[in-house]
């Protein structure tokens, strides 16, 4: 009984050591090579979209050893490389990345640092915008006109998606041309404007 006891003992340390070397064996090409030391990642990184144009900006916690970061797209075809100079707490930086077509397009973004390291890589989305985005853009509508003894007073219907406000340009009772500007949540405004005179009103969107 001893003996099937010790052997029953030596199989199982057997197969633990067999075990142990086929789960090393596996390891060892990651292990050959030392351990893999990277640079400090971007935190988040965002892309706002512009005309022919995209701002870049990122965000990187304690980056004092970072020399540039890197945003690649089309596939890795195009890129830029931002020389960058960051503080040990949260920095940002901001570049416009200029000369984009119309479309959308995927980044890839990473850093590299002082000794040669490099981070992971981190991907977001933006969109360059120019003519056929322009083309669909309508100006915001006046509803309604009235002038009282104090000022006149435009009425409007509901703006469209993306507007960020209107520009109205007119002249005031004292003869001056002034400009004059409305959010887009608003729904009417009052100008010091005189009597008989014409105005001119822009829709501004984003981008």
């Amino acid at each position: 009984m001893k003996n099937i006891a010790k052997l029953a003992s030596f199989m199982l340390l057997l197969t633990f050591a067999i075990s142990c070397e086929d789960f090393m064996d596996i390891h060892k090409e990651y292990l050959e090579g030392g351990e893999i030391i990277y640079a400090p990642k971007p935190d988040s990184v965002v892309f706002i979209a512009g005309r022919n144009r995209i701002l870049f900006k990122g965000w990187i916690y304690n980056g004092v050893n970072v020399q540039t970061l890197n945003v690649r797209w089309n596939s890795g075809q195009d890129s830029i490389s931002i020389p960058v100079s960051f503080n040990t707490e949260m920095d940002s930086i901001e570049v416009i990345i200029d000369n984009l077509p119309e479309k959308s397009y995927t980044f890839d973004v990473y850093s590299l640092d002082n000794f040669g390291h490099r981070s992971l890589t981190i991907t977001n989305f933006g969109s360059s915008y120019s003519d056929l985005y322009a083309a669909t853009l309508m100006p915001r509508r006046v509803k309604s006109m009235s002038l009282t003894e104090e000022e006149g007073v435009i009425e409007w219907f509901a703006a469209a998606e993306g507007l960020l406000g209107n520009e109205i340009r007119y002249v005031t009772n004292d003869g001056t041309t002034a400009v004059a500007y409305m959010d887009a949540g608003d729904y009417s405004l009052g100008i010091d404007v005189k009597a008989g005179t014409q105005f001119e009103h822009r829709s501004l969107y984003i981008p």
